[in-house]
């Protein structure tokens, strides 16, 4: 970008942008490996700010990029562009109804949270990143978190979305009325003669390709939420309406340590007999604190599992839990008060936060196949094959995640550095990836698909519905200007 170019940024009243090297190299990169330098940096305003960009990018064939917290692990945020950055200004809650929320993107989830608790309110979506990640990154990606098992998705939640077009046109979309790109985009789909449906995986959470699946459901159209698990590719979501509920009145979490990892994915179709809301794995390589000290088993897994009722026969159930799983797991502890169980949770957090920065020297846990999803009740024979690729390559590993949905969160632990690195986690993403596409399961649960992950997309979806997929960008960014190499390559 040269400085005519910011000049004329700037004449056009936006003073917030920024192309100085040291800005430019913060914002090179995010939570992954990837490094991509930015044109520049703007910190938009308003709706209107994010327009004048977009006129001016659309003008110019220059590409433009969102960036919340930064916490994408796959390069969700990083382009050759410009980064609107919504941090600093676009971060306010506008307004908090019965059973609703409205929030522009940069609000860091963590602050929502404490303004619905006063409230009694609460949105159970709970990345591990909600303390610092913000609502527009959990819209981009399709967030879930442990609690993702008994309430759904962040895309389950999502009522209505504004938004700004490549080409500078403002957009709207909710269950009763939407913009002509949204209504161009549900007249092609209309028209394809084939179900759509069948080429999406059969798991309960999903955040790769474009979720056109979730726009017709219950007899009701949703097309605001082809703009989830997006990653900002179709358009800039400057607020949201999202659905909040009550905070549960009674609450259970039950601790459960198994002799390994096989023996506790074993047991998910069971404890999912007894509908917990959230099933919570960490396995040995997980676990750097707590639970390992003074455990003489070296292979143990831990399993969080939480109930959720609001009368006293929510107690009930989890005796009846307890009782049933003493037969395949040690119950190593059980809270029913809110303390016990968010000094639990929080654990659980600092234990997935060690575990992805654990390494010694260049030797890191590696992305790529780190959020995969089967239907639980294939989660063992799934696990069996990832340890025995695992094993083929001489490779540690660390392993964690929501295994009440069949999402396991694995990292190979691989010398980032070495020559052989891209071509080692290469082969193992395409053996992991071809099973996944076999089974009807996801390549991405959560996380999302970034820089690492999109071109895995048709192998998981198939050459048709990834031509649609190609339609859908075309219909809403006919330059292909929004976060180039995302979603669609």
């Amino acid at each position: 970008m040269t400085d005519q170019h910011i000049s004329e940024l700037r004449k056009t009243g936006l003073s917030e942008i920024f192309d100085d090297d040291w800005t430019r190299t913060i914002y090179s990169v995010d939570a992954s490996h990837c490094t991509i330098k930015p044109l520049a940096v703007n910190f938009p305003s308003d709706e209107y700010d994010v327009q004048k960009i977009c006129n001016y990018a659309y003008a110019h064939g220059i590409s433009v990029t969102c960036r919340g917290a930064g916490t994408g692990l796959l390069g969700q945020s990083l382009s050759d562009g410009i980064i609107l950055d919504f941090t600093k200004k676009m971060n306010r809650i506008l307004e908090i109804g019965n059973d609703y929320v409205i929030v522009q993107p940069g609000v860091v989830k963590a602050i929502l949270d404490k303004e619905l608790a006063k409230r009694g309110k609460f949105i159970p979506t709970d990345p591990a990143s909600s303390n610092y990640c913000t609502v527009g990154g959990m819209l981009s990606n399709n967030s879930s978190g442990p609690h993702g098992l008994g309430y759904g998705s962040i895309i389950n939640h999502v009522q209505g979305v504004k938004l700004v077009y490549s080409n500078g046109m403002i957009g709207f979309a909710d269950q009763k009325k939407y913009d002509e790109k949204v209504s161009k985009m549900l007249k092609f789909i209309v028209s394809i003669d084939t179900d759509v449906k069948k080429y999406y995986p059969n798991v309960s959470k999903n955040s790769s390709g474009y979720r056109l699946d979730a726009i017709f459901e219950n007899n009701h159209i949703n097309p605001q939420k082809i703009f989830v698990a997006s990653e900002g590719s179709l358009g800039i979501i400057t607020s949201s309406r999202i659905s909040i509920l009550d905070i549960p009145e009674k609450k259970s979490l039950v601790i459960l340590k198994f002799e390994n990892i096989l023996n506790a994915v074993l047991a998910v179709p069971t404890i999912l007999e007894h509908k917990p809301v959230a099933m919570e794995l960490l396995d040995r390589g997980a676990i750097l604190g707590g639970w390992k000290d003074g455990d003489s088993n070296g292979n143990s897994s831990i399993m969080l599992v939480e109930f959720h009722g609001n009368d006293n026969s929510l107690y009930d159930q989890v005796d009846k839990f307890e009782e049933k799983l003493q037969e395949k797991a040690k119950i190593l502890e059980s809270g029913h008060d809110q303390n016990s169980i968010d000094r639990a949770w929080n654990e659980r957090k600092n234990s997935l936060n060690n575990a992805i920065k654990k390494g010694i020297g260049s030797r890191k846990p590696a992305g790529i196949i780190e959020d995969t999803v089967v239907h639980p009740d294939i989660l063992y024979d799934y696990t069996i094959l990832l340890l025995k690729i695992l094993d083929t390559y001489k490779l540690d590993y660390v392993v964690y995640g929501h295994a009440g949905n069949g999402n396991l969160h694995l990292r190979p632990i691989v010398d980032i550095n070495s020559d052989y690195s891209k071509s080692l986690m290469s082969s193992i993403a395409y053996k992991v990836f071809s099973y996944i596409g076999k089974v009807h399961g996801s390549i991405s649960g959560e996380h999302g698909d970034g820089l690492l992950r999109t071109k895995y997309i048709p192998m998981m979806y198939g050459s048709t519905m990834y031509d649609i997929f190609k339609q859908i960008k075309l219909i809403f960014d006919d330059k292909k200007i929004f976060n180039p190499g995302k979603k669609i390559i």
